[in-house]
């Protein structure tokens, strides 16, 4: 069975491909090899027996080190720890942005200004400001490693990273979510209820496309969410992988309201084989695109206009602060690690919940009852006497 980090993978015509770094461009860029064999034993090692081959490297010198072998150890380091897509993530950012830019730049002289005109140049280009964001982390996460690892000083650590504003996150509206269970209702299919389960439980697309029967507890009314599904880049081509959260937090257990639960309770076949999954009733996940296409017809079809798929993650954040939910067990039941996130990017609550809640501190109930009057203050005329005889104190309240 193949590691992580390793770069070899099943091809679609039963070979093994293993893929090796063999050298860098002048800019920094990796350059690879590639071998093939029938079985994963054989390309694993005439993988290593390339690997050997090549040149020796001389040991990387604090001096004299490039943003480019800064970034080769950084990601060879983090290989053993990362997700296997947080690692692809990393390894892209690094190879389209940071090194045809900086390269070949030594770290030791790589200074803070140089690298926030480099995030600016980025933004200039039209990346989003989050993306150029996203870089500038990393950027300085290689040379904090690197500072660490040679014991040098990168003073490209202390640059400022951009400022970006969060987009206003969307919701679906009561009447949108009545509309929306009214046509699953009508016709259930799989990829219907898959959506209420979301709108539910607050699901990421890639964790309800992995969900199997064995995660559904009926019994107790609870999902436990243990993975995801996601399509992964591999060699040339990308392949669709299965495999845990990103972190502790997202593996959670989630209670369901009883109606969703009285929806699965009708879905879910009695004769099921536990480790299939849910949306496709087989041993192979559902494709999160497929699902996305199936969602998109559904709002379409019940006259909703489109949002993303993660909307109705947000939906199911916000309805659950204006029910009450307490802030610490939304946390918990969405896998966040902090409730600061909950709060600043998925809670947004409703313009009639505001005008709701306000009323709770209103100081005009100081006022004695028969003092109030349903009619609006006049603009002119005699409205001093009338604010007189209605707000007799309001000089010692205010």
């Amino acid at each position: 069975m193949p590691k992580r980090g390793e770069n070899i993978y099943k091809r679609k015509d039963g070979r093994w491909e293993g893929r090796y770094i063999r050298g860098r461009t002048a800019s920094g860029q990796a350059e690879y090899g590639y071998v093939y064999a029938d079985s994963y034993k054989a390309c694993r090692a005439k993988r290593q027996q390339c690997i050997e081959t090549l040149p020796e490297k001389p040991a990387v010198q604090a001096s004299a080190a490039t943003l480019a072998q800064a970034a080769e150890l950084f990601l060879s380091e983090k290989s053993h720890v990362l997700k296997a897509s947080s690692w692809n993530r990393y390894s892209y950012l690094t190879q389209h942005y940071i090194l045809p830019a900086l390269g070949t730049a030594p770290i030791c002289q790589l200074t803070a200004d140089q690298i926030s005109d480099f995030l600016r140049r980025l933004q200039r280009s039209g990346l989003s400001g989050k993306s150029a964001r996203d870089i500038g982390v990393l950027l300085k996460s290689i040379l904090k490693y690197t500072a660490k690892k040679l014991d040098c000083s990168c003073p490209g650590v202390n640059a400022e990273l951009p400022v970006y504003h969060r987009k206003k996150i969307e919701v679906f509206f009561a009447d949108e979510i009545g509309r929306l269970a009214k046509k699953v209702l009508e016709a259930p299919s799989m990829a219907g209820v898959g959506v209420l389960l979301a709108l539910n439980a607050g699901l990421r697309l890639g964790e309800l496309c992995a969900l199997q029967y064995k995660d559904i507890d009926l019994c107790n009314g609870v999902i436990h969410v243990t993975k995801t599904a996601q399509r992964m880049k591999k060699g040339m081509h990308t392949h669709l992988v299965v495999q845990p959260p990103k972190t502790d937090n997202a593996r959670r257990t989630i209670p369901l309201p009883e109606d969703m639960l009285a929806l699965l309770r009708q879905t879910v076949c009695p004769a099921r084989n536990e480790e299939n999954y849910f949306l496709t009733g087989k041993s192979a996940p559902l494709e999160p695109r497929t699902l996305q296409y199936q969602y998109r017809a559904l709002l379409k079809a019940a006259g909703i206009p489109y949002r993303n798929f993660h909307v109705l993650r947000h939906t199911y954040a916000s309805r659950c602060v204006e029910q009450g939910v307490d802030i610490k067990s939304l946390s918990e039941m969405l896998g966040h690690a902090d409730v600061r996130t909950t709060l600043q990017v998925y809670v947004h609550s409703s313009l009639e919940h505001k005008m709701r809640v306000v009323q709770s501190i209103c100081f005009l109930s100081l006022a004695p009852a028969a003092d109030f009057a349903p009619s609006a203050f006049p603009s002119h005329g005699p409205e001093t006497a009338l604010r007189q005889r209605v707000f007799p104190n309001l000089s010692q309240i205010v």
